[in-house]
Protein backbone atom coordinates (compact mmCIF):
# COMPACT_ATOMS: atom_id res chain seq x y z
CA UNK A 1 0.00 0.00 0.00
CA UNK A 2 1.40 3.40 -0.91
CA UNK A 3 2.33 5.57 1.92
CA UNK A 4 -0.62 8.26 3.17
CA UNK A 5 2.02 11.18 2.81
CA UNK A 6 3.33 10.33 -1.19
CA UNK A 7 3.49 14.00 -1.68
CA UNK A 8 5.90 14.63 0.78
CA UNK A 9 8.13 11.50 -0.56
CA UNK A 10 7.68 13.14 -4.53
CA UNK A 11 7.96 16.46 -3.69
CA UNK A 12 10.60 18.54 -5.42
CA UNK A 13 13.46 19.13 -3.47
CA UNK A 14 14.29 22.60 -1.59
CA UNK A 15 17.71 22.52 -3.24
CA UNK A 16 16.82 22.61 -6.56
CA UNK A 17 16.52 25.79 -7.76
CA UNK A 18 16.82 26.56 -11.28
CA UNK A 19 17.68 29.36 -12.77
CA UNK A 20 14.94 31.85 -14.96
CA UNK A 21 13.78 30.14 -17.64
CA UNK A 22 15.65 32.54 -20.41
CA UNK A 23 19.25 31.92 -18.49
CA UNK A 24 18.44 27.93 -19.08
CA UNK A 25 19.80 27.45 -23.08
CA UNK A 26 23.61 27.18 -22.30
CA UNK A 27 23.38 25.72 -18.87
CA UNK A 28 24.66 22.10 -17.95
CA UNK A 29 23.97 22.18 -14.33
CA UNK A 30 20.34 21.96 -15.20
CA UNK A 31 20.25 19.67 -18.56
CA UNK A 32 16.47 18.38 -18.00
CA UNK A 33 14.23 21.08 -19.81
CA UNK A 34 10.63 21.35 -19.45
CA UNK A 35 8.14 23.13 -21.74
CA UNK A 36 8.71 26.40 -20.93
CA UNK A 37 12.62 26.01 -21.17
CA UNK A 38 11.80 24.70 -24.70
CA UNK A 39 10.31 27.67 -25.38
CA UNK A 40 12.16 30.04 -24.11
CA UNK A 41 14.93 28.66 -26.52
CA UNK A 42 15.33 30.89 -29.77
CA UNK A 43 13.95 29.34 -32.59
CA UNK A 44 16.48 28.59 -36.05
CA UNK A 45 15.04 30.71 -38.65
CA UNK A 46 17.80 30.63 -40.91
CA UNK A 47 17.34 29.25 -44.72
CA UNK A 48 17.20 25.72 -44.88
CA UNK A 49 15.93 22.85 -46.98
CA UNK A 50 13.48 21.75 -44.38
CA UNK A 51 12.27 17.67 -43.89
CA UNK A 52 8.70 18.21 -45.63
CA UNK A 53 9.52 18.95 -49.72
CA UNK A 54 6.10 19.65 -50.68
CA UNK A 55 5.53 20.94 -54.48
CA UNK A 56 8.20 21.26 -57.48
CA UNK A 57 7.55 23.37 -60.70
CA UNK A 58 9.51 23.60 -64.34
CA UNK A 59 9.14 26.43 -66.67
CA UNK A 60 9.60 25.65 -70.56
CA UNK A 61 13.49 26.90 -69.59
CA UNK A 62 14.44 23.94 -67.48
CA UNK A 63 13.72 26.64 -64.73
CA UNK A 64 12.91 24.56 -61.14
CA UNK A 65 10.89 25.75 -58.32
CA UNK A 66 11.00 24.01 -55.07
CA UNK A 67 8.82 24.35 -51.87
CA UNK A 68 10.25 22.06 -48.43
CA UNK A 69 8.27 23.50 -45.44
CA UNK A 70 8.85 22.70 -41.65
CA UNK A 71 5.65 20.72 -40.46
CA UNK A 72 6.55 19.93 -36.91
CA UNK A 73 6.02 21.35 -33.48
CA UNK A 74 3.56 24.23 -32.82
CA UNK A 75 4.82 26.69 -35.74
CA UNK A 76 4.86 25.56 -39.29
CA UNK A 77 6.52 27.69 -42.05
CA UNK A 78 7.88 27.35 -45.52
CA UNK A 79 10.74 28.48 -47.97
CA UNK A 80 10.81 27.93 -51.86
CA UNK A 81 14.18 27.98 -54.31
CA UNK A 82 15.00 28.35 -57.66
CA UNK A 83 16.98 25.98 -59.69
CA UNK A 84 18.55 25.12 -62.82
CA UNK A 85 17.44 21.77 -64.27
CA UNK A 86 21.62 20.56 -64.09
CA UNK A 87 21.29 21.79 -60.27
CA UNK A 88 19.03 18.86 -59.57
CA UNK A 89 21.30 16.77 -58.67
CA UNK A 90 23.15 18.83 -55.74
CA UNK A 91 20.32 21.06 -54.32
CA UNK A 92 21.57 23.00 -51.50
CA UNK A 93 20.47 26.07 -50.30
CA UNK A 94 23.54 28.24 -51.00
CA UNK A 95 23.37 27.08 -54.27
CA UNK A 96 19.82 28.66 -55.23
CA UNK A 97 19.13 31.22 -57.80
CA UNK A 98 16.80 32.67 -55.71
CA UNK A 99 15.02 32.09 -52.06
CA UNK A 100 12.32 33.52 -49.95
CA UNK A 101 11.01 32.40 -46.27
CA UNK A 102 7.64 32.58 -45.30
CA UNK A 103 5.83 32.55 -42.34
CA UNK A 104 2.94 30.47 -43.52
CA UNK A 105 3.73 27.15 -45.34
CA UNK A 106 4.37 27.12 -49.03
CA UNK A 107 1.97 24.77 -50.39
CA UNK A 108 2.27 24.87 -54.16
CA UNK A 109 4.54 26.49 -56.40
CA UNK A 110 3.53 26.54 -60.19
CA UNK A 111 5.24 28.13 -63.24
CA UNK A 112 2.96 30.15 -65.05
CA UNK A 113 4.93 31.90 -67.64
CA UNK A 114 8.53 31.61 -67.96
CA UNK A 115 9.29 34.33 -65.40
CA UNK A 116 6.03 34.64 -62.91
CA UNK A 117 5.97 31.91 -60.49
CA UNK A 118 2.23 31.21 -58.93
CA UNK A 119 2.74 30.44 -54.97
CA UNK A 120 -0.14 28.90 -53.00
CA UNK A 121 0.75 29.96 -49.25
CA UNK A 122 -0.99 27.83 -46.25
CA UNK A 123 -3.31 31.19 -45.16
CA UNK A 124 -5.61 30.81 -48.40
CA UNK A 125 -3.12 33.88 -50.64
CA UNK A 126 -2.21 33.44 -54.16
CA UNK A 127 0.90 35.36 -54.82
CA UNK A 128 2.46 35.92 -58.07
CA UNK A 129 6.38 36.25 -58.39
CA UNK A 130 8.67 37.76 -60.98
CA UNK A 131 11.80 35.55 -60.63
CA UNK A 132 13.77 36.95 -63.53
CA UNK A 133 15.02 40.36 -64.88
CA UNK A 134 17.58 41.44 -66.64
CA UNK A 135 16.67 45.07 -65.98
CA UNK A 136 16.14 44.84 -62.32
CA UNK A 137 19.81 43.58 -62.09
CA UNK A 138 22.17 42.55 -65.74
CA UNK A 139 24.75 40.85 -63.14
CA UNK A 140 22.11 38.62 -61.38
CA UNK A 141 19.04 38.40 -63.53
CA UNK A 142 17.27 35.88 -60.99
CA UNK A 143 15.73 37.80 -58.27
CA UNK A 144 11.83 37.89 -56.48
CA UNK A 145 9.48 41.05 -57.23
CA UNK A 146 5.98 40.46 -55.91
CA UNK A 147 3.96 41.12 -59.10
CA UNK A 148 0.45 40.63 -57.48
CA UNK A 149 -1.02 38.89 -54.38
CA UNK A 150 -4.60 37.98 -53.61
CA UNK A 151 -6.85 36.03 -51.05
CA UNK A 152 -10.19 34.92 -52.61
CA UNK A 153 -10.53 31.21 -51.32
CA UNK A 154 -12.20 30.77 -47.41
CA UNK A 155 -9.41 27.59 -47.18
CA UNK A 156 -6.31 26.89 -48.11
CA UNK A 157 -5.65 26.39 -51.87
CA UNK A 158 -5.51 22.41 -52.48
CA UNK A 159 -5.27 22.32 -56.32
CA UNK A 160 -3.16 25.33 -58.67
CA UNK A 161 -2.78 24.42 -62.30
CA UNK A 162 -2.02 26.59 -65.48
CA UNK A 163 -3.60 26.98 -68.88
CA UNK A 164 -0.97 25.61 -70.94
CA UNK A 165 -2.71 27.23 -73.93
CA UNK A 166 -2.12 30.54 -72.18
CA UNK A 167 0.42 30.22 -69.60
CA UNK A 168 -1.29 34.19 -68.38
CA UNK A 169 -4.26 32.37 -66.63
CA UNK A 170 -4.70 29.80 -64.32
CA UNK A 171 -6.94 28.41 -62.15
CA UNK A 172 -7.36 27.79 -58.15
CA UNK A 173 -9.21 25.41 -55.88
CA UNK A 174 -9.63 24.77 -52.60
CA UNK A 175 -11.11 21.27 -50.82
CA UNK A 176 -14.47 23.08 -49.97
CA UNK A 177 -15.03 23.46 -53.50
CA UNK A 178 -14.29 26.82 -53.91
CA UNK A 179 -12.73 27.60 -57.32
CA UNK A 180 -11.37 30.96 -58.86
CA UNK A 181 -9.46 31.73 -62.40
CA UNK A 182 -6.75 34.00 -62.26
CA UNK A 183 -5.54 36.33 -64.96
CA UNK A 184 -1.83 37.47 -64.94
CA UNK A 185 -1.86 39.16 -68.67
CA UNK A 186 -2.09 42.84 -66.95
CA UNK A 187 0.46 44.22 -64.34
CA UNK A 188 -1.41 42.70 -61.33
CA UNK A 189 -3.24 39.51 -60.47
CA UNK A 190 -6.68 39.40 -61.08
CA UNK A 191 -9.53 37.74 -60.13
CA UNK A 192 -11.64 36.56 -63.32
CA UNK A 193 -14.12 33.90 -63.00
CA UNK A 194 -15.35 32.87 -59.45
CA UNK A 195 -17.82 29.72 -58.10
CA UNK A 196 -17.77 28.98 -54.14
CA UNK A 197 -19.62 25.95 -54.45
CA UNK A 198 -18.59 24.03 -57.33
CA UNK A 199 -18.99 20.45 -55.42
CA UNK A 200 -21.27 19.35 -52.49
CA UNK A 201 -18.58 16.47 -51.71
CA UNK A 202 -14.83 17.24 -51.17
CA UNK A 203 -13.11 18.78 -53.95
CA UNK A 204 -9.76 16.80 -54.77
CA UNK A 205 -9.22 16.93 -58.21
CA UNK A 206 -8.75 19.71 -60.83
CA UNK A 207 -6.72 19.61 -65.13
CA UNK A 208 -6.38 21.90 -67.61
CA UNK A 209 -6.23 20.99 -71.14
CA UNK A 210 -3.77 21.14 -73.41
CA UNK A 211 -5.02 23.51 -76.52
CA UNK A 212 -7.96 25.20 -74.53
CA UNK A 213 -7.81 28.26 -71.78
CA UNK A 214 -11.68 28.53 -71.56
CA UNK A 215 -12.28 24.63 -70.10
CA UNK A 216 -11.15 22.50 -66.50
CA UNK A 217 -12.16 19.51 -65.51
CA UNK A 218 -13.06 19.12 -61.46
CA UNK A 219 -13.61 15.82 -59.12
CA UNK A 220 -14.79 15.40 -55.62
CA UNK A 221 -14.70 12.26 -53.09
CA UNK A 222 -18.12 11.69 -53.76
CA UNK A 223 -17.42 10.15 -57.69
CA UNK A 224 -18.05 13.30 -59.26
CA UNK A 225 -16.72 15.10 -62.47
CA UNK A 226 -17.92 18.27 -63.68
CA UNK A 227 -16.70 20.00 -67.28
CA UNK A 228 -16.22 23.83 -66.84
CA UNK A 229 -16.57 26.84 -69.25
CA UNK A 230 -14.68 30.12 -67.92
CA UNK A 231 -16.13 31.82 -70.87
CA UNK A 232 -19.19 32.40 -69.19
CA UNK A 233 -20.08 35.14 -67.33
CA UNK A 234 -21.37 33.20 -64.53
CA UNK A 235 -19.63 29.94 -63.05
CA UNK A 236 -21.16 27.20 -65.56
CA UNK A 237 -20.50 23.86 -65.75
CA UNK A 238 -21.74 20.13 -67.06
CA UNK A 239 -21.86 17.26 -65.09
CA UNK A 240 -19.11 14.64 -66.85
CA UNK A 241 -19.47 11.95 -64.72
CA UNK A 242 -21.72 11.18 -61.19
CA UNK A 243 -21.40 7.78 -59.20
CA UNK A 244 -23.93 8.88 -56.41
CA UNK A 245 -26.66 6.18 -57.33
CA UNK A 246 -24.05 3.78 -56.79
CA UNK A 247 -21.18 5.59 -54.47
CA UNK A 248 -18.69 2.81 -55.85
CA UNK A 249 -16.31 5.50 -56.46
CA UNK A 250 -14.13 8.24 -54.74
CA UNK A 251 -11.95 10.41 -57.11
CA UNK A 252 -8.48 11.17 -55.89
CA UNK A 253 -6.98 13.22 -58.89
CA UNK A 254 -7.39 13.90 -62.38
CA UNK A 255 -5.26 14.84 -65.49
CA UNK A 256 -6.10 15.81 -69.05
CA UNK A 257 -4.84 14.18 -71.69
CA UNK A 258 -2.51 15.93 -74.65
CA UNK A 259 -3.97 15.92 -77.96
CA UNK A 260 -3.79 13.31 -80.76
CA UNK A 261 -5.36 13.26 -84.31
CA UNK A 262 -7.81 10.69 -83.26
CA UNK A 263 -8.48 11.72 -80.34
CA UNK A 264 -7.71 15.22 -80.04
CA UNK A 265 -8.05 17.20 -76.51
CA UNK A 266 -10.64 15.34 -75.47
CA UNK A 267 -9.79 12.47 -72.75
CA UNK A 268 -9.87 13.34 -69.33
CA UNK A 269 -8.03 10.84 -66.49
CA UNK A 270 -9.71 10.16 -62.84
CA UNK A 271 -7.44 8.45 -60.20
CA UNK A 272 -9.45 6.92 -57.37
CA UNK A 273 -8.96 5.81 -53.59
CA UNK A 274 -8.98 2.22 -55.09
CA UNK A 275 -5.87 2.57 -57.26
CA UNK A 276 -7.73 2.66 -60.24
CA UNK A 277 -7.21 5.18 -63.29
CA UNK A 278 -10.61 5.82 -65.29
CA UNK A 279 -10.35 7.13 -69.20
CA UNK A 280 -13.29 9.62 -69.80
CA UNK A 281 -14.22 11.31 -73.45
CA UNK A 282 -15.46 14.86 -73.01
CA UNK A 283 -17.91 14.31 -75.94
CA UNK A 284 -19.14 11.21 -74.25
CA UNK A 285 -20.40 12.32 -70.48
CA UNK A 286 -21.73 10.24 -67.51
CA UNK A 287 -19.76 7.31 -69.33
CA UNK A 288 -16.30 5.51 -68.34
CA UNK A 289 -14.02 4.42 -71.03
CA UNK A 290 -11.67 1.89 -69.66
CA UNK A 291 -10.51 1.55 -66.37
CA UNK A 292 -6.88 0.38 -65.14
CA UNK A 293 -6.12 -0.69 -61.83
CA UNK A 294 -2.38 0.96 -60.74
CA UNK A 295 -2.20 0.00 -57.26
CA UNK A 296 -3.62 -2.83 -55.17
CA UNK A 297 -2.92 -1.12 -52.02
CA UNK A 298 -3.22 2.32 -51.94
CA UNK A 299 -5.06 5.29 -53.81
CA UNK A 300 -4.05 7.33 -56.97
CA UNK A 301 -2.69 10.88 -55.65
CA UNK A 302 -1.18 12.09 -58.72
CA UNK A 303 -1.87 11.76 -62.30
CA UNK A 304 0.89 13.56 -64.69
CA UNK A 305 0.68 13.72 -68.25
CA UNK A 306 3.49 14.12 -70.95
CA UNK A 307 2.90 13.35 -74.72
CA UNK A 308 1.88 9.46 -74.82
CA UNK A 309 2.94 8.74 -70.96
CA UNK A 310 0.60 8.71 -68.22
CA UNK A 311 2.56 8.96 -64.61
CA UNK A 312 0.36 7.63 -61.47
CA UNK A 313 1.68 7.86 -57.68
CA UNK A 314 0.24 6.53 -54.82
CA UNK A 315 1.07 6.82 -50.70
CA UNK A 316 0.89 4.09 -48.68
CA UNK A 317 3.12 2.70 -49.46
CA UNK A 318 4.66 5.28 -51.70
CA UNK A 319 5.12 4.36 -55.26
CA UNK A 320 5.17 5.47 -58.67
CA UNK A 321 3.63 3.84 -62.70
CA UNK A 322 4.26 4.63 -65.76
CA UNK A 323 1.90 3.68 -68.78
CA UNK A 324 1.64 4.39 -72.85
CA UNK A 325 -1.57 5.62 -73.47
CA UNK A 326 -1.52 4.59 -76.77
CA UNK A 327 -1.35 0.63 -75.72
CA UNK A 328 -4.77 0.71 -73.29
CA UNK A 329 -2.45 2.07 -70.69
CA UNK A 330 0.37 -0.75 -70.57
CA UNK A 331 2.49 -0.22 -67.80
CA UNK A 332 6.06 0.87 -69.08
CA UNK A 333 7.70 1.29 -66.11
CA UNK A 334 7.25 0.95 -62.02
CA UNK A 335 8.82 1.92 -58.61
CA UNK A 336 8.15 0.79 -55.23
CA UNK A 337 8.98 2.53 -51.86
CA UNK A 338 9.80 5.51 -53.84
CA UNK A 339 9.42 8.39 -50.58
CA UNK A 340 7.97 7.79 -47.08
CA UNK A 341 5.23 10.14 -48.86
CA UNK A 342 4.95 11.24 -52.04
CA UNK A 343 4.09 14.49 -52.81
CA UNK A 344 4.53 15.94 -56.29
CA UNK A 345 6.32 15.12 -59.77
CA UNK A 346 7.71 16.71 -62.79
CA UNK A 347 8.32 16.04 -66.30
CA UNK A 348 12.00 16.57 -67.28
CA UNK A 349 11.86 15.23 -70.85
CA UNK A 350 9.97 12.74 -72.54
CA UNK A 351 11.41 10.34 -70.59
CA UNK A 352 12.61 11.27 -67.44
CA UNK A 353 10.36 11.64 -63.88
CA UNK A 354 11.11 13.27 -61.01
CA UNK A 355 9.18 12.99 -57.74
CA UNK A 356 9.84 14.75 -54.43
CA UNK A 357 8.46 13.97 -51.23
CA UNK A 358 9.22 13.36 -47.81
CA UNK A 359 12.03 11.05 -46.77
CA UNK A 360 13.99 10.56 -49.68
CA UNK A 361 13.57 13.58 -51.13
CA UNK A 362 13.87 13.67 -54.61
CA UNK A 363 13.89 10.59 -56.96
CA UNK A 364 14.74 10.45 -60.74
CA UNK A 365 12.65 7.49 -62.79
CA UNK A 366 14.08 6.93 -66.34
CA UNK A 367 11.50 5.09 -68.64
Amino acid sequence: MFPQRSSVVYRTPASHQPPPATELAGNVEYPNLNVDDLNARFENLSPRLHECWDSISINDQEHCALATNRREGPQWWGIFYGYTKNQLGHISVDNADFKLQSENTVNIVRYADNNVLLVALGDTRLQAWSTYSTVRDSKAPYCLFLVGEMSVHPTPISELCVFRANRRKAVTASSDGTLNVWDLSGADLASSYHSSSSHTDKLTGLATPFTSFSEFVTCDRGGSARLWDARASTPSSVCLYDDSPQRLLSFTCAAWAGPTELQGDNYVYLGDFDGQVHSLDIRVPRKILETKVFFDTGHVSRLLINGSHLAAMSNLPSAVKIAHVKDHLEFVYCHQDTHSRLTDAIWTDNNTLITIGHGRKMMVHKI
